[in-house]
């Protein structure tokens, strides 16, 4: 009955080209998404979204290794992802947000304001697991001048990461948007990270079977609208 009642009013819109109506229409959303996006996006969600979009509600599970076999067998909607190659050549997706890349060490570290390659190379990093095990853009990054990090701890949250190298020498490289989620912290201190991380950007990569869909057309909309405002 219930899936009567969510796809009643699909069918309704799909015929009569009506756009989908948060206000009016209820509708569920599965999102997977990294920590950083949940933490940047999902505030902004309900903040602007959620107090007039009383029919809809959005359900944000983390990033995994099969993320893109469950968007293409319908049991995610949407991925928020970093633009780091691995989404499938036939997904549609769209760029929301661009992201700069800092360090994050100890007060008492000896890194104060920036690293050179050689030292940044040669010191231990906190690596956070995005997907495979690996934080991805970093590491294709240093891969690319056949480079590579020594992680003794990988975690899976930057929060986590920023928060284990405190009492250390070790150092995290997080976005800046999450850095500045601890910079209040004495204990820790933001540095400029080696030029060859640079940016990246993220996106939201979707099936292409939902491009003509409503509600889902909606849902990118306010994504969209989310990462303008980050």
């Amino acid at each position: 009955m219930h899936e009567l009642e969510s796809t009643l009013p699909r069918l309704d819109r799909l015929l009569s080209g009506v756009e989908f109506d948060p206000e009016t229409e209820g509708a569920s959303f599965r999102i997977a998404a990294t920590d950083h996006a949940a933490h940047v996006v999902c505030p902004v969600l309900g903040r602007t979204v959620l107090p007039s979009a009383t029919k809809v509600s959005f359900n944000f599970v983390p990033l995994h290794d099969a993320q893109f076999e469950a968007t293409e067998k319908g049991r995610i909607d949407l991925l928020l992802v970093a633009d780091d190659g691995t989404a499938p050549a036939h997904f549609a997706n769209e760029v929301i947000f661009e992201v700069e890349f800092v360090c994050v060490v100890a007060k008492e570290s000896p890194f104060r304001r920036a690293f050179t390659l050689k030292q940044y190379l040669a010191a231990d990093h906190i690596g956070i697991n995005i997907v495979g095990g690996i934080q991805t853009i970093p590491e294709k990054r240093w891969s690319a001048i056949g480079a590579k990090r020594r992680c003794p701890m990988v975690v899976p949250f930057h929060t986590a990461a920023m928060r284990s190298l405190i009492g250390t020498n070790r150092i995290a490289t997080v976005p800046r948007s999450m850095a500045k989620l601890e910079a209040s912290n004495p204990a820790m201190r933001i540095i400029k990270a080696p030029a060859v991380l640079g940016t990246f950007k993220y996106l939201m990569a979707w099936h292409p079977r939902a491009n003509t869909d409503a509600a889902h057309i909606w849902l990118r909309s306010v994504i969209r609208e989310a990462g303008k405002a980050i």
